[in-house]
């Protein structure tokens, strides 16, 4: 390895020190987040446990299978930094720059730092290998495409509940969610969190694709598919 590509790691990992904080603070301005489940708190925690430990290759199968496909940009960012210096898998920065570029999405600081200065010493042919792949990351575990899942998960949600149409009534119900250390709350506020998550969600969704949502009701899921299919074959 060349000194421009050491000075490069040593800068990653100057930045590396600093961003395990960032774990807890990812939403992102404006982007509709849940709270994270126990579950996935854990599993957050077991793979910084791996890596700090220097059991890399299974940090990275955590990272890589768990935690990214659902759109942890801390995760992201880790699989970036992780090809970037070869731990626990394959040295590759077109691998690692488009990593770091799908953890950036959300618009968080450090995270396009890196992205930037990683685009910033690629030829151009490693930067268009390294778009390719981010497209194909993008459709898969980007930001719009986990939404746009979770939308169709909710509206199913709600419709199993009042039938074809949102907002009727619902019979009384009890709902303990065990994700969430086992609260207990009435079936009105179950749906009404839902209905407002859902939202928030298509709100988003709508900035992003350039079209209106008025009607949670008369959301027509596979019209608003297109739409995101073509918003994610777009590079910013």
């Amino acid at each position: 390895m060349g000194s421009s590509g050491r000075q490069l790691i040593t800068f990653f990992a100057f930045w590396f020190c600093g961003l395990p904080g960032l774990a807890a603070a990812q939403a992102g301005e404006g982007f509709p987040s849940a709270p994270a489940s126990m579950e996935t708190l854990r599993v957050q925690e077991k793979a910084e446990t791996l890596f700090q430990k220097g059991n890399f290759e299974r940090a990275y199968f955590i990272y890589r299978n768990e935690l990214a496909p659902i759109g942890d940009k801390y995760s992201q960012y880790m699989l970036g930094y992780m090809h970037l210096t070869g731990k626990g898998t394959s040295e590759d920065r077109v691998a690692a720059a488009a990593w770091y570029r799908l953890a950036a999405e959300r618009g968080t600081r450090e995270f396009v730092m890196v992205r930037d200065r990683l685009a910033a010493s690629l030829t151009p042919e490693q930067l268009a290998a390294a778009d390719s792949l981010f497209l194909d990351l993008r459709r898969q575990y980007g930001d719009l495409a986990i939404l746009l899942r979770a939308v169709r998960a909710d509206l199913e949600t709600l419709r199993q509940r009042t039938g074809s149409r949102l907002g009727s009534g619902a019979a009384p119900l009890t709902i303990v969610d065990l994700r969430h250390g086992g609260m207990t709350e009435s079936g009105d506020e179950f749906y009404r969190q839902i209905e407002e998550r859902l939202r928030s969600r298509l709100d988003y969704i709508a900035r992003a694709t350039n079209v209106e949502i008025r009607d949670l009701g008369a959301v027509d899921i596979d019209e608003l598919e297109v739409k995101v299919a073509e918003r994610l074959e777009a590079l910013d």
